[in-house]
């Protein structure tokens, strides 16, 4: 009884919370692959904020707007979080300085307006594993950088594998302060 009412109010808080994000705003589901029109690929994460271009039936063609290092595309200037990793000579739109937009074909199914789709399982096991010892801060009253620094300090009183690790950590950042889903305060 006690974690079906936690998981209602774990549920109600992300439902409230996400329906503040900008409705227009469509993110990847899951790890997918990006194609240019040459036909080479990107790898592109989840929750990697896309606009949609063309609606071509069962695909879509998305703009990707980041900051490239060699051959992988971040959200900020300061390497925060990963959002693509290109093959090589998959093309690029340079916008300014070091700002790049990747266009590209993928599977329609691999996007969702829904904050909730994308992220829900990810808060669950958020709530599930950190909330254990302690209450749960409000994933976006930190940055990125705040996260990196105190989940460095506590997956070990998580007991995280290396993949679960990864896994909570990329939601953490994706939904902090600084992060692709823009909630209010």
């Amino acid at each position: 009884m006690k974690t079906i009412i936690r998981n209602t109010i774990v549920l109600l808080a992300l439902l409230g919370s996400f329906f503040q994000v900008n409705a227009e705003q469509n993110f990847i589901y899951q790890d997918s692959v990006l194609k240019d029109e040459n036909g080479k690929t990107a790898k592109v994460f989840v929750g990697v904020p896309v606009t949609i271009i063309e609606e071509m039936g069962k695909e879509v063609k998305v703009s990707i707007k980041g900051f490239m290092f060699n051959d992988e595309l971040y959200s900020s200037k300061t390497k925060e979080l990963l959002m693509a990793k290109l093959d090589k000579g998959f093309k690029v739109n340079k916008l300014s300085a070091n700002e790049f937009e990747l266009v590209g074909t993928l599977a329609k199914e691999l996007t969702s307006n829904d904050p909730v789709d994308v992220w829900g399982e990810h808060e669950e096991f958020y709530f599930e594993m950190c909330t254990q010892c302690h209450a749960g801060p409000e994933v976006n009253h930190h940055s990125m950088m705040e996260w990196e620094a105190i989940f460095g300090t506590m997956k070990g009183f998580a007991k995280l594998d290396e993949e679960e690790a990864s896994y909570l950590l990329r939601y953490l950042k994706a939904n902090s302060s600084d992060g692709f889903i823009k909630t209010k305060h």
